[in-house]
This record gives C-alpha cells, structure tokens and sequence, in this order.
C-alpha cells in the first residue's frame, strides 16, 4: 500500500509540474518565471526523493514474489523440468511488476533466472549452462516470456493511468461546462459582456482540462454561416486574424468546419494546408479542434486547443474533445436560444404595438371578446364613444334588431361567431346610444384561432351607416318623386301617338309617318315600363309590397308571356315546354306575368341572333311547389356575380361591356315578388352554356291534370 501511495504522489507531482508549464507557455508577461521555476525544482527534488526512498521497497517486493516460490518448488519438486516452474514464477514475476513497477519487475526476472539456474537448470545449487537444449530452450523462453510480460503490464498501467486521469478530467469537465451551461440558460438576453464572459469561461476550461497552452471557439453568426471568433486564450493578438490575411487558427477552425468532425494537426509547421500562413513567434505548433453542432446537427461552431510544441493527439484526446464539443454545442445553443427569444419577444412586442395604433386609428367600432362568454376584453376609441364605457363588458343591453327588439346575448354577433366558430359579415343592428338616440350600424364578427384550430378571440366591428341609410333614403325619396312625375306626361304622350297614328293611317298615304309614330310608342311603352321599375322599387323601399292573391293557372300566364315575347323576337327560338294540363295556385297573376316577362325579356336581350330561349315549367311533388326554369346560350353569369345578381341597380360585367341597356332593377324586381309569394327564385348555369333562371312557388293546392 504504501508503494502505491507514493506512486499516486509521484503522478500528482507529475501533473501539477505539467500545469505550471502550461500556464507558464500562455501567461508569459504575467508570470515570474524564476518564481516558477523554483516552485519546477522544488518538485523535481521532491520527486527524485521519493524515488530514492521508493527503491528499497520495489527490490524487496520483487525478490519476495519470486524467490518464495523458486525456493519451494526448488526443495520439494527438485525433478521438475524448467518449464513447470517457469510458469509459476512467471505469475510471481507480474505480481511483482504489478506491485513495484518494472524495477520490481526487472529485479524479480533476474531473480528468476537466478533460481532457475541454481535449482532446475544444469547441476543443482550452482550456476551452470543447461544440459540440453529442453532445459535452454525453457529456460530461454521463461526469460522472454517474463521480459515481455513486464512490459505488457507497465503498458497496461501507463494506459490505465492516462484513462483514469481522462475520466477525471472529462468528469471534471462535464460538471463544469454543465455549471456553465446553466449560467448560459440564466444570463440576461442581449448582455453581451455576460455571453462574452461565458464564452471565455468555456475556452478556459477546455484549456485547462487538455492541459494546452492556449484555445478558442468560433461561432457561427445569426445572418450566415461564416466562423467569428467568440472567444480566445493564449492565442495573442495575432493570433486571430481577418479575412483577407487569416491566422494559423483561423485556417484550421475553417478547415474543422468543412470536414464535420475532429481534426488534430501535429506540428503545424510541416503541414501543407498551412505553408501560405506567416508563422510568428510564439505561434501555435500543434492543434486539435472539433465541430460544434445543434441538436438537429446544425452548425453552430468549432472549438480547438493549441500547444507550443509539436505533439501527436491520441485517440482518447480526440475522443475527449469532441466529446466536450457536444456539451459546448449545449451552452452556445441556450445562449443563442436567449438570445433569439429575447429577439423574437422584442419583435412581438413591437407587433403589438403596431396593431394597437392601427386599430385604435380605424374609424369603426372595434371589440374584442374573449372566450368561453364572450366578454369583452379590449376596445379601441371609436367603440367607446359609439357604446359608451364597457366596465361590465356587456353589449345586450346596447344592441337591438332593426324591428327594435333587444338582441339576446347569444344573438350578439361576437357571441354567435364565438359559439359557431364561423364568421359574421354585415348584420345590420341598431345601437341605444348613451344619449338616447338609436344608431344604425354594420356589424361583422371572426373568431381568432391558434395554429391548432382553437379559439381564443373574436373580434367584432361595428360600422355606423347613419349617414348611409340617410343617402339610401334619400335616393329612394327622389327614385318615388321622379318616376311618379316622369309617369304623368308618359300616358298622354302615349294616347296623343296613337291617336295621331290610326287618323294617319285612315287617310292613307303615310306610311312613313305611321311607321315613325309606332316606332315612338315603342319607345313610349320601354320609357313606361323603366318607369314602372323604379315605382315597384320605391314601393319595395316603403314598405310590405301588396299581392293581390287569387286562383290563376301558372301555364297560361307563361304561355301568354311567350307568345308575345316570341313574336317581337323573330331572330331567337323561343322554345316553351309545359305539362299538358293546368298548375293552379294562390297568385297575384299580373306579378307573376312581370317576373316571367322580365326573365324571358332578359333571356333574349343577352342571347346572341339565332340563338335558343327554353322555358319550362313542371311541379316538385316533394315540396309541393311550382317550377318555372328559363335557360338561355348567352354569356352567362360568373359565380362571382350570382350573390350579387338580385340586388337593386348591380349589373354583371358582362352586361356592363356589352353595353346593353339597362338599370340593373329587372332582377331585383323579380326577387322580390317571387318572396312576396313565398317562393325563391335562384341562377345556375345553363346545359347549353348561358344563364338558368329558376322560380319555384308554392302549390296552395295540387297540379290539376287537364
């Protein structure tokens, strides 16, 4: 025991001695050198001591493994052959070694051939040559066999020393740069100086740890992948250079990160890749460096020691420091992490900002509510001045339909779009404003929804449209004045061309004149009927428009339509498909004749010369209703424009580039009689390519079959 306790202070020795000329090599202007190389001597002496003290020790540890046994078999098996003892004292002779190094393990082989000879080999108790080759050979081969075992074993323990000072170190090690690590995972974003100092923390560790003169860690930047340094040891000020004249460690950091593993150089100053590189004084001569990657084996950097002297980097260091490099790969990681969290939260923030000037710059209402009831969280100023303080975060009392009923608190529109999870666009509401006075407004709700679908908002919009819905009634006011004052001199304008027309045409003799004056009524009549339009829609405006509801038969009254309308379109083929029979119901029959004539009407003005117009009609026994279907080969009617088709004065593109007359009111008219009956009137596209028009009425009683 005490042999092996000297040993563990002669390797601690060893190590410390290694230190001191490590920091000596990279603090050379801070360092008192004959300061340390007193402290060198004084550990040189104490080394040499123990050595010296140790000799007597390791003799007699290899004299008593040996000479024991030699002795026993010597005097109770004198007849062995030489090779039977060889072997036992060959287990005696690693013993020895084990025990006492390979002093004890010399001293114990030349005490083995010694008793071998005295006791097996040639006559006994003397030494002598052997007497024949068996005996030589044996004895021949127990010496090497023991000269080879000795220096199996010292091997053995040399490399069991190097491993276990390896594990302690990379221990060590890992305890520190995890210590680092968690100072990287603490450290304030954007310090720079704390990353600073961190960076520098690990290359001193990394340093220490490989007992090197000298370390560094490049980074790769945020915008790109080129290497910087970000921080060093023991390199000088030359010893990182710039891109158009790079450094030693430079160009092995570059070549580090285009092989994506560890490279060791050992002696630099013979090495190709390094023959363009000025050498200075002082300058690295050996180098081992390995990848810094991510988790997801990205690169993040390299890390490499250096030392002053040529040295060749065994396996377990290669191994060490790209072990070390994963567990830098970690804090340069978490650093880069905070760093780009504190970015991320920074550009969040401003975000924010942004959207809470832009939404408190808009000219609407605008609410945002937050689930599961809808309350309102936020809103801009335009919502307050139109609601007046939401403390309670309650609108029912607030809104109201435009019949003038309070909306329930599941009618809101946030609400709604918040229980539904669908959007709400232009619902028309009335707000009880603080004064008293009722505002119209618009109001649309969406919800707001994560990534993964869940709701987490809904932002609603109220646009005031008082002034709007004054303009519209406006615009209806004057729509009733002009069409009833343009209507007024329409029917004696229309009787004086008549009248004139038929005495014309009694005299004989003026062709021309009565063919002018139909061709006036003809304008006369378009001119009434534009007129009439715009009363209907007046009408539509004011109020419940009145059906006056009696049995009519829906063939008959298609059958009327088509026949006038076929006769003043000679250059169209007005085809009329009906049931032999009649379809009865409880119709206003002069309404029902508008919507067909405007639909055949509309069918044939947009059908090209020679073109096709089918009307039909037949009854749906599974709902009971009507159907009259007027289908054309014209242009058509894009799906964009069939939401939009059946409102007042819109008109398809289409019809606006063909510069076809009209004002956009044909549609709507027929839309709202048809709802008047309780009927729907819908636009598809046609088998033939045009528009398909389809009115379905409700049957007050069942098809009677003629």
């Amino acid at each position: 025991m005490a042999v092996v306790l000297r040993n563990l202070t002669v390797e601690r020795a060893r190590d410390s001695a290694t230190r001191l000329i490590a920091a000596t090599h990279a603090l050379q202007p801070q360092v008192d050198f004959r300061r340390v190389s007193h402290v060198i001597r004084r550990l040189n002496k104490q080394r040499l001591a123990f050595s010296l003290s140790d000799q007597p020790w390791r003799l007699l540890v290899g004299l008593g493994c040996v000479l024991f046994p030699a002795a026993f078999f010597g005097l109770v098996f004198p007849t062995l052959p030489v090779t039977t003892p060889g072997i036992v004292l060959l287990i005696a002779l690693a013993f020895a070694t084990y025990l006492a190094d390979w002093v004890g393990g010399v001293f114990a082989l030349l005490v083995t051939a010694f008793a071998l000879n005295i006791f097996f080999v040639g006559d006994r108790w003397r030494i002598d040559a052997p007497s024949d080759a068996t005996e030589a050979s044996g004895f021949l081969v127990t010496l090497v066999a023991g000269s080879v075992l000795i220096w199996l074993i010292e091997r053995i323990k040399h490399q069991s020393v190097v491993d276990r000072r390896a594990a302690l170190a990379a221990k060590s090690a890992a305890t520190a740069l995890a210590s680092l690590e968690t100072v990287a995972a603490s450290h304030a974003p954007g310090d720079e100086a704390g990353r600073s100092q961190m960076f520098d923390s690990v290359v001193r560790a990394l340093v220490g740890i490989h007992r090197a003169h000298s370390g560094a860690l490049y980074v790769t930047s945020n915008t790109s992948a080129d290497l910087h340094v970000a921080a060093s040891y023991g390199l000088g000020e030359a010893g990182v250079g710039s891109v158009l004249a790079p450094s030693i460690a430079d160009q092995f950091a570059y070549l580090v990160a285009r092989a994506g593993r560890p490279i060791a150089v050992g002696d630099v100053a013979v090495d190709p890749r390094f023959a363009r590189i000025r050498q200075g004084r002082g300058s690295v001569r050996a180098l081992l460096g390995a990848p810094v990657r991510g988790q997801h084996d990205e690169e993040l950097g390299v890390v490499m020691i250096g030392l002053l002297v040529p040295h060749h980097f065994t396996a377990t260091e290669i191994a060490k420091i790209d072990a070390l490099a994963r567990q830098v790969a970690a804090i340069v990681a978490t650093a880069t992490a905070v760093d780009a969290r504190d970015v991320l939260l920074k550009r969040a923030q401003d975000e924010q900002h942004r959207l809470e000037l832009v939404i408190a710059a808009m000219p609407e209402a605008v609410i945002l509510a937050a689930p599961p009831d809808g309350k309102i969280i936020a809103a801009n100023d335009a919502a307050l001045a139109l609601f007046g303080p939401l403390d309670q975060g309650d609108l029912s009392k607030r809104l109201f339909h435009t019949s003038g009923e309070r909306c329930a608190n599941e009618e809101l529109p946030f609400v709604n779009a918040l229980q539904t999870g669908e959007a709400l666009v232009g619902i028309e509401l009335l707000v009880r404003h603080v004064n008293g006075t009722d505002v119209p407004v618009l109001a649309s709700a969406a919800p707001v929804r994560e990534p993964d679908g869940t709701i987490v908002a809904v932002v609603a919009v109220f646009r005031d449209i008082a002034e709007l819905k004054q303009a519209s009634q406006l615009k209806d006011e004057f729509v009733s004045i002009v069409s009833h004052e343009l209507r007024s001199p329409l029917t004696p304008i229309r009787g004086f061309v008549q009248l004139v027309a038929k005495e014309l045409d009694r005299e004989g003799g003026h062709d021309s004149q009565v063919q002018r004056l139909r061709s006036l009524n003809g304008h006369v009549d378009r001119m009434t009927r534009l007129v009439d339009d715009l009363l209907d829609v007046s009408r539509f405006k004011a109020g419940p428009l009145e059906i006056r509801r009696s049995e009519a038969d829906l063939v008959s009254i298609v059958a009327e339509v088509v026949q006038v309308r076929a006769a003043a379109a000679p250059a169209h083929h007005v085809h009329f498909d009906a049931p032999a029979g009649l379809i009865v119901g409880d119709w206003d029959r002069d309404r029902l004749h508008q919507v067909i004539d405007n639909l055949l009407g509309n069918a044939i003005k947009y059908t090209p010369a020679d073109g096709t117009v089918v009307v039909a009609i037949g009854v749906d026994a599974a709902t009971h209703e009507a159907t009259v279907t007027v289908s054309d080969n014209g242009p058509g009617i894009g799906a964009e424009d069939r939401e939009r088709i059946f409102t007042a004065f819109y008109r398809t593109r289409s019809a606006e580039a063909s510069r076809i007359a009209g004002l956009g009111l044909g549609l709507y008219i027929c839309h709202e009689l048809v709802a008047a009956h309780g009927g729907i009137i819908s636009v598809d596209e046609s088998p033939a390519g045009g528009a398909s028009f389809t009115v379905r009425l409700p049957l007050s009683t069942e098809a009677i079959a003629a």
